[in-house]
């Protein structure tokens, strides 16, 4: 049986105690709970380090929206975009993810750091010279809009369109009909079908160009495949990065930021201890929504077939058996993140950045006190402020 949590909800929105409880959820009980979403419906939450590394890439569990028995309908998706790498398992996912992953493979790197590098720098250039400072507007939010823009080979004059269709997009929505977040998902599409019919007319040196070249020299992509895959590269590469950076930036200053200004120029070691916070510092509370296939058993407890399932992601970080063992931050199995390695470049250039430009920086507020994201799939600061002397 699942274990009735006592004063905790598995899906808690918005609070700064989201280690506190999902360690709560990994040691009480088999680990295993059930519990209520905000939008009422009911989803079990699976903790500990081993189960969810192994049901992250055990095939019972797919993120296909059919094999749910709720009936749970995701964002409502228009076609074009629904046909997703999210929503897809087996053949149909590996067959797309090898076309998009290749846009982000080892030979792309120094070309792809060239280019946070340089974003980064322009931005870091745009801040205050002292006193408040904020990081949030002036740099965690813009920078991963910039650099993916820039990839996709969107339209500079766009990127604030981009920016905000996709923020209202991620946001929890909180018209009655869902209607915000439909018309944002049509202003985005808009948006990206607008960039294509250009790209088409006029080819350049970006993803967008290289992507719609497969589908139609070699009928690898389909229009919706084409259009899911710049739509998801601006959903995931916008949100999750802007968390991200804006957490580690916070931790280095707070608590690091003696070790970090000692090897600023030591690159190898710098981007060891860059590395080493992105595993800590992670927001990720949930992998991606699946289903079981069939009844799946964790710890003695059986999950019914078709139910919505939540591995948490962060009770696995906390967990002692992850010392030593891979990071599951980023994802594990069929559905790692392939942008992992963009992300980790923006961070580490962003932290560079702010500690070169300024040689005192402090934080005025506790973390706690920092407004947050109302979401519990993510730990996610809502502003970052600092003050340079």
């Amino acid at each position: 049986m699942a274990m009735e949590l006592q004063g905790s909800c598995p899906f808690q929105a918005g609070i700064h105690g989201v280690d506190a409880l999902h360690e709560e959820l990994r040691t009480q009980g088999a680990g295993v709970h059930r519990g209520t979403l905000p939008d009422g419906s009911e989803a079990w939450a699976v903790t500990g380090y081993e189960n969810v590394k192994r049901l992250l890439n055990d095939p019972r569990l797919s993120v296909v929206k059919a094999e749910s028995l709720h009936g749970y309908a995701g964002l409502q998706l228009p076609p074009a975009l629904d046909a997703n790498l999210l929503n897809m398992d087996g053949e149909e996912h590996r067959r797309l993810r090898k076309l998009a992953a290749e846009a982000f493979a080892p030979r792309h790197h120094r070309a792809q750091d060239v280019i946070v590098a340089e974003t980064v720098a322009e931005l870091v250039a745009e801040l205050p010279a002292a006193g408040e400072i904020d990081l949030m507007n002036g740099l965690c939010e813009p920078l991963p809009v910039r650099v993916i823009g820039t990839l996709l080979g969107l339209p500079r004059q766009r990127l604030d369109a981009f920016r905000d269709a996709t923020a209202l997009v991620l946001r929890v929505d909180s018209s009655p009909d869902g209607q915000d977040t439909r018309n944002a998902m049509i202003t985005l599409m808009g948006l990206v079908a607008g960039v294509i019919a250009d790209k088409r007319r006029e080819p350049g040196d970006d993803l967008l160009s290289a992507w719609i070249a497969t589908r139609d020299g070699q009928d690898k992509l389909t229009e919706n495949e084409l259009m899911s895959l710049a739509f998801l590269t601006i959903v995931a590469g916008f949100g999750n990065v802007v968390s991200l950076t804006s957490l580690v930036l916070d931790d280095v200053v707070r608590n690091h930021q003696d070790r970090a200004r000692e090897i600023l120029d030591q690159p190898v070691e710098f981007t060891k201890f860059i590395r080493q916070l992105i595993t800590e510092d992670s927001p990720v509370n949930y992998a991606l929504r699946r289903f079981p296939t069939t009844d799946l058993e964790v710890n003695g407890v059986t999950i019914p077939r078709g139910h919505t399932v939540f591995l948490s992601a962060r009770s696995a970080h906390l967990d002692p058996d992850s010392a030593g063992k891979a990071d599951l931050g980023f994802g594990y199995g069929p559905h790692y993140c392939i942008g992992a390695k963009l992300g980790e470049m923006q961070v580490k250039h962003a932290v560079h950045a702010v500690l070169q430009h300024y040689p005192h920086l402090s934080v005025t507020i506790p973390r706690e006190n920092y407004q947050l994201l109302p979401s519990w799939l993510t730990y996610a600061l809502a502003e970052l402020r600092m003050v340079a002397a």
